[in-house]
């Protein structure tokens, strides 16, 4: 790099300061995924928008009990997954938060029983669930249902 286009004046044109986010009682995990954050603290105004909607609903065909009950779990999954990424977040920068950290293992193990609970009703969404799903299955496949982001109102 040529050093006659590099800046050799003494001032700073800024300096930036951010406060460490301290824990804060998240969201229900529905709500989370609704806001964008499991944190209310972090819910911070950015512009005016309306308040988020919980998106955790089955969907509109009542008639099909099964219809339903996929749906259902699928966007249990939903919530718990964004919750579970979003920690993820916080934890990369609080790595010794013993309210974080017990929230992930517990989180965790409610994604990994609900994706092995949904392979066994329906079909496996991931990798794992086509170990833990206990669904007979003699080829490895997933043709078996809708794809993952068409959700189950198909």
């Amino acid at each position: 790099m040529d050093s006659s286009k590099l800046c050799t004046c003494a001032a700073h044109l800024a300096m930036a300061e951010v406060p460490k986010q301290e824990w804060c009682e998240p969201y229900d995990w529905c709500t989370a995924l609704a806001e964008g954050t499991i944190f209310p603290c972090l819910n911070l105004t950015f512009y005016k928008a309306p308040i988020g909607k919980c998106t955790c609903s089955p969907c509109s065909d009542t008639t099909n009990a099964t219809q339903q009950s996929r749906e259902q779990m699928l966007s249990r999954l939903s919530c718990i997954s964004f919750a579970l990424n979003d920690l993820t977040l916080y934890l990369d920068t609080h790595p010794d938060c013993p309210n974080g950290t017990a929230l992930f293992h517990q989180l965790l193990k409610q994604r990994l029983e609900l994706l092995s609970e949904f392979a066994g009703k329906f079909y496996p969404l991931t990798q794992t669930s086509m170990a833990t799903g206990n669904f007979d299955c003699n080829q490895f496949g997933w043709d078996e249902g809708p794809m993952p982001w068409e959700g189950a109102c198909v």
